[in-house]
């Protein structure tokens, strides 16, 4: 039959059977090559009313195609549904607690903080049968919220109820006020051959403590998920990051401290303990601790270490890009600049370190960061769609977008983040001049 005739059998409309077909979960049983008509078999009923079920029960297409393949596995269609039906639990469980923070409520009522001696303590009744580790994370999502840190690890004690017991720690309350440091790292260097190689980030805790018990390891928060940091022979700094014995040093670019670190052997392994001075340090609190592995005791350089692009492209004109350009934004996605167009947000061009990039005929380019113009092609050229940046070992893609009759030069950033830190680029974008 024909798509009309099957969609009406089936009580659905001829683009939603298109649209499966093009997503490959119901393919017609046949289609006509000179007309393009799509035919559909009455045996393939059998199987819309299977996918409209799945559809309903909140499966994405991606995953009812995987279902349909294992069809005739009864054990992987059962471990699939469960799946989805603890997806859909947590999901209810998430959907419970944003209601209660939209209406102004709490997500852990019952968490009181009172003064005890010098310290403030934060405690809970939770009920026995709770599991331990959604306790801790409820409770730690509370304490931040109503703008405590915790600087005890957590215990656990009976109280009268039989139920039920106690979830209790030491706390301290943080400022609105953000305080950036600016501490003297140039620091003279003393060696320290242990700690020389590459480290792998493990997490940033509130207290070592949590890290012997392995639990509530904030893996998001330290320098927006950096996986790895090297310590390099005789402190040579790289990207943000220096040392010397006893101290890493940090430096943004708008705030600069030394954090003390230790080490220690346990199972054949080096842990790096790191007091960081990071988001509850610059409101007023104390240092986290973040834990690193020793992955090796290499001597490596920071030139060995930074991301390299493939720099070997072939000169090809773009007539469309030559001419002079001035920074009118920074964003971190394409997507978030065209929303800022439509939106029509304000932009501070003078806030920006990439001032302009002039492109001349033959690949030649000059660009302005901050008070320094870089120029000359033993320094950076550009073809078609990218600007070669040698200096760095970059190679920074380039697109021209028209939006409202103004023309966009939308350029791939690529610094330290990029080459050190593994993130992927930031953009600056481009009008004109």
């Amino acid at each position: 039959m024909q798509i009309g005739e099957f969609a009406k059998l089936c009580n659905t409309k001829v683009s939603i059977l298109r649209y499966y077909d093009k997503e490959g979960v119901l393919i017609p049983d046949f289609i006509d090559p000179f007309s393009g008509y799509r035919y559909y078999s009455k045996k393939q009923v059998k199987l819309f009313l299977k996918i409209s079920a799945l559809k309903k029960a909140g499966f994405s297409l991606t995953e009812i195609k995987q279902i349909l393949k294992f069809s005739q596995n009864s054990q992987d269609i059962l471990h699939l549904l469960e799946n989805k039906k603890q997806d859909l639990k947590k999901a209810i469980q998430n959907l419970e607690e944003a209601k209660k923070m939209l209406l102004g409520g709490s997500t852990m009522t019952n968490v009181i903080f009172q003064q005890i001696e010098n310290n403030i303590q934060a405690q809970s009744a939770i009920t026995d049968t709770e599991p331990l580790d959604k306790a801790y994370e409820t409770m730690e999502h509370e304490i931040f919220l109503q703008g405590y840190q915790r600087i005890s690890s957590y215990s656990v004690c009976q109280n009268s109820s039989l139920h039920s017991v106690d979830l209790e720690c030491k706390v301290i309350k943080l400022s609105d006020e953000l305080i950036e440091p600016h501490e003297n790292i140039n620091l003279p260097f003393e060696d320290d051959q242990t700690v020389i190689g590459k480290w792998k980030v493990l997490g940033e805790y509130a207290v070592k403590e949590d890290f012997w018990k392995n639990q509530l390891a904030n893996k998001k928060h330290f320098g927006n998920l950096v996986k790895e940091i090297f310590f390099l022979p005789k402190g040579e700094s790289y990207w943000c990051y220096g040392w010397t014995k006893g101290k890493l040093l940090i430096d943004t670019g708008t705030c600069s401290y030394a954090n003390e670190y230790t080490t220690e052997l346990y199972n054949g392994k080096r842990y790096m303990f790191v007091d960081l001075k990071s988001y509850s340090y610059f409101h007023g609190g104390i240092p986290t601790v973040l834990v690193l592995e020793q992955l090796d005791n290499t001597a490596y350089s920071s030139d060995e270490i930074a991301r390299k692009d493939d720099l070997a492209m072939p000169f090809v004109s773009d007539k469309e890009v030559l001419g002079k350009w001035k920074s009118c934004n920074f964003v971190r996605t394409k997507e978030e600049f065209e929303e800022s167009v439509r939106n029509h947000s304000p932009l501070n061009p003078s806030s920006f370190f990439f001032r302009s990039i002039e492109f001349f005929e033959n690949g030649h380019c000059t660009s302005v960061y901050g008070d320094e113009t870089i120029s000359g092609d033993h320094m950076q050229v550009w073809t078609k769609g990218y600007v070669l940046r040698k200096y760095n070992h970059t190679a920074c893609r380039y697109e021209i977008k028209t939006i409202d009759t103004i023309d966009y030069l939308i350029m791939e950033w690529k610094s330290g983040d990029y080459r050190w830190g593994g993130f992927d680029t930031d953009y600056y974008v481009f009008v004109r001049a």
